[in-house]
C-alpha cells in the first residue's frame, strides 16, 4: 500500500515544463525581449514566450504561430498548442 501512496504521489507532481536553461536568460536579464515580431526572427533573437512568459533565445527548432499580423515565438513545445487554443487570451494588446 505504501508503494502505491508513493506512485500516486509522484505521478501527480508536476513535471518542470520549461527547464531549459542553456537557451532561456538568466532571471532579470533581456526582460525588454519583445513578445511579438513584423516577421520571424532569426536564430539568436531574444524573445519572450507570450504563453510562460520566459525569456529565450530563438533557435532553429522555435516554433512559431502568426495572429493578426504578428509573429510570435514559442519556448517550448508545450506553450504553442495553448496559443493556438485562444491566441487572443496570450497575443499582444495593441
Amino acid at each position: 500500500m505504501k508503494s502505491l501512496i508513493i506512485a500516486v504521489a509522484l505521478a501527480s507532481a508536476p513535471a518542470p515544463a520549461h527547464d531549459h536553461p542553456g537557451n532561456h536568460a538568466k532571471k532579470g536579464e533581456h526582460q525588454n525581449a519583445p513578445t511579438s515580431f513584423e516577421k520571424q526572427p532569426p536564430s539568436g533573437t531574444w524573445a519572450k514566450c507570450p504563453v510562460s512568459g520566459d525569456v529565450f533565445k530563438v533557435a532553429p527548432d522555435t516554433e512559431f504561430a502568426t495572429y493578426n499580423g504578428r509573429v510570435y515565438a514559442f519556448c517550448c513545445p508545450d506553450c504553442k498548442p495553448d496559443f493556438d487554443k485562444d491566441p487572443a487570451r496570450y497575443a499582444d494588446k495593441r
